[in-house]
Order: C-alpha cells, then sequence, then structure tokens
C-alpha cells in the first residue's frame, strides 16, 4: 500500500526550500503524495502563488484559505483560528498517514495542531533553531513537541531538539534545503539578472528585506526608516528591497517601501522574486543587508557578505561572513562600511556556510517516505545527559 504524505505550504518562500523535497516524493512510486497550500499563497497581495504550485504538477494541491486582511496581533489570531478549523477538516477529509511540514509560522503551528488532535504523526524540518527577537522562536518549539519525526540544520540543532525531550532516534542532522538550494537551482547570467532588476550594469547594488520582529512590532516602521536612512546615504549604491513577511506590520512595511522606492531613483522594490531569482539577484550583489534568515543560512554559500540588523535572527548559528549591528544609526552605518571593504567580500568568498551538508532533500523524501510509523505516535519524554 502507497504512503499517503500530505505536505504544508503556506508562503512561497517556504515552498521554495520545499520544491525539491516534494519533487522527490513525487517521483516515488511507493508515495501518494498531496500538498495542503495556504497562507499567502491564496493572497492576491502576495501574488496568488498557489498557481506556482499548481503549475508543477507535482501532486493534487488542496487549498484552504484565512484571513489576512487584519495587519494586527488580534487579526493573525482570527487568522489563525480560521486555519484550525480548515486544516482539522482538510486532514480529516484527506487521511493522510503523515504531515510534513517545515518552519515556524503560526499557519504552519496550527497545521501542526490540527494533525496532533486528528492523531497524525508529524515530519517537521528545521527545530531546534533560536530567533530570540521572534514568536516564531515559541511556535517553532510549539511544533517540535508536537513532532514525531526531526529534520535540523546543524548539530546544535540538532541537540536542542533533543534537550526538549524528543527521542534521538528521531532526529535527524541534514543541513539547510535553502542552502542545497543554492548549488542546485539554475544560474542566470548577471545581465538577465540587472535587466529584470532594472539596474545598469556598471551600478553595484545590495539586496535587502526587513521583517517585523514579532516581539517589537511597534517599533517596525521606525526601524525601516532608520535603515532608509543608512542606505540612502551610499547615492553611489542601489538597493533592492524584497517585501515583508504577512506578519503584524508586514504590510505597513511594504507600503513605505514601496512608496519609497517610487520617489528615490537608488531603490527598487519587489514583493517577492521567487527562491530563483532572489538567489541570483544575491549572487551578482555587493552584499544583504535586514533580518531575514536567508541572510544566516543561504547567503553564505554565495560567497557574498550579510549584515543582520537588530534582534530577529539572534541565537542562529552563523557563518564568520554576516556581520552584525544594533538597531542604531552609528552601529548599521560603521557595519556597512565594514561589509563593503574589499577584505570583508574576499572573506565572504572563502567562507565555510555550517550548514551545508549533502542530498539534504534526498535523505528528507527517503526517511519520510520509508520511516516505520508505527508507533511513533506514543511519544515517551526522552531525558537529556548532556556528555
Amino acid at each position: 500500500m502507497k504512503r499517503r504524505i500530505l505536505v504544508f505550504t503556506g508562503s512561497r518562500a517556504e515552498y521554495g526550500l520545499f520544491r525539491n523535497v516534494i519533487r522527490i516524493l513525487s517521483e516515488n512510486d511507493q508515495v501518494e503524495l498531496h500538498l495542503l497550500a495556504s497562507g499567502t499563497h491564496l493572497s492576491q497581495e502576495y501574488g496568488f502563488t498557489i498557481k506556482e504550485i499548481e503549475n508543477d504538477n507535482f501532486a493534487q494541491v488542496h487549498a484552504v484559505s484565512i484571513d489576512l486582511e487584519k495587519n494586527d496581533s488580534v487579526g493573525v489570531c482570527h487568522s489563525m483560528s480560521k486555519g484550525l478549523s480548515g486544516y482539522a477538516e482538510a486532514i480529516q477529509r484527506l487521511a493522510p498517514d503523515i504531515l510534513v511540514l517545515l518552519g515556524d509560522r503560526y499557519e504552519t503551528f496550527c497545521a501542526a495542531a490540527s494533525a496532533s488532535i486528528l492523531r497524525i504523526p508529524i515530519a517537521h524540518l528545521f527545530g531546534g533553531e533560536a530567533t530570540e527577537g521572534a514568536v516564531d522562536d515559541v511556535l517553532r518549539h510549539a511544533i517540535t513537541k508536537m513532532s514525531h519525526l526531526h529534520f535540523t540544520a546543524c548539530d546544535i540543532y540538532r541537540r536542542r531538539v533533543i534537550q526538549m525531550g524528543e527521542n534521538p532516534k528521531h532526529v535527524w542532522c541534514v543541513g539547510s534545503l535553502g542552502v542545497e538550494n543554492v548549488h542546485l537551482l539554475p544560474v542566470h547570467s548577471e545581465y538577465d539578472v540587472r535587466t529584470y532588476l532594472n539596474i545598469p550594469q556598471a551600478i553595484p547594488y545590495l539586496v535587502a528585506t526587513y521583517h517585523p520582529v514579532t516581539l517589537e512590532r511597534e517599533q517596525a516602521i521606525d526601524e525601516v526608516k532608520l535603515l532608509l536612512k543608512v542606505l540612502t546615504a551610499h547615492q553611489n549604491i542601489i538597493t533592492v528591497f524584497t517585501g515583508a513577511n504577512a506578519d503584524a506590520g508586514g504590510q505597513d512595511i511594504n507600503i513605505l517601501l514601496q512608496d519609497y522606492a517610487s520617489s528615490h531613483p537608488n531603490f527598487r522594490f519587489f514583493m517577492s522574486l521567487g527562491v530563483e531569482r532572489y538567489i541570483n539577484a544575491v549572487r551578482y550583489s555587493i552584499g544583504v543587508v535586514g533580518n531575514s534568515s536567508s541572510g544566516i543560512s543561504e547567503v553564505p554559500s554565495l560567497g557574498v557578505p550579510v549584515l543582520d540588523i537588530g534582534n530577529r535572527q539572534k541565537g542562529r548559528v552563523r557563518a564568520n561572513s554576516v556581520l552584525h549591528a544594533d538597531l542604531n544609526t552609528k552601529k548599521i552605518t560603521a557595519a556597512l562600511h565594514t561589509m563593503l571593504q574589499p577584505a570583508t567580500r574576499s572573506l565572504a568568498r572563502d567562507t565555510t556556510n555550517p550548514l551545508d551538508k549533502p542530498h539534504t532533500a534526498q535523505r528528507i523524501a527517503d526517511t519520510v517516505a520509508t520511516y516505520p510509523l508505527k508507533g511513533l505516535l506514543a511519544k515517551t519524554f526522552f531525558e537529556y545527559h548532556n556528555g
């Protein structure tokens, strides 16, 4: 009998990470694959990217819409309530043998909670990470405790999952899917990249992303204005901003950036480049600025320096090509100056990414497709003893 696997995806960025795992599962004749799409995939503002999933034609796609219109904390709670009920109905109808999900978004938490109540085993990708400046930290650890099979990006994260009481036999260190994508995605020419971004060939450019920090939401706009002030001082550099996520405050950031780019010729704004265009845009840039997790995970494998700003990624393992600055004009200015130096860019080209491991997607797909599921639901707390 084929194993019925349901993969949950709530955003374009997440699907870009997941895509190779999904492709491998779709080619396995012992797997009946289904995809559950929700979140920003069904939002016109974010590009209605469920169409991209359907065009891949890897599996039957099931959609559950949640309300993303209210851009505040109570609105997120309303979205979560719709997600809980909608995902539960879809999971009950599809009756998968296992649910596979990635990351720490609130939609992902709701999918995990629904499956947990329905007694469906869960495979979780990339637990054990720490983002001390975000509520995602709480959601990620909660998803870990609801899950049964765990795939982590490095040994430190694996150890943290085990510290939370998970059975070491069910926790694998496989590396980062985002880093693997860097090696697998098609390489675009610099000419094509610059043409798409509308950047003349001779002008250097930065790629920037700034998401709202969920534990500091009220400060989001002021933080972005501070960053824009620093970047605007570099008149000889173009900055390409990609859109903030759908967390509370994200829409406000995107409106500000869109308006700013329309009146400042050295700025560009794209709501989403998609994973392939984003990686290639970074490839030819002189640096990445902001607080996106991609700056910590994928970008070091491209040999491009990163300036991580604020607390959102605090606690994550990082390469030595990632600089950090607190949210302070002088500190960001000084760190940006350091990042733009030839010595820093040379260091970035020679850096080793601690999240880079071979065959990441294949190992995840093979384990999800074949690992015995009998007895997984009866979890016991594993007592961790360091050393």
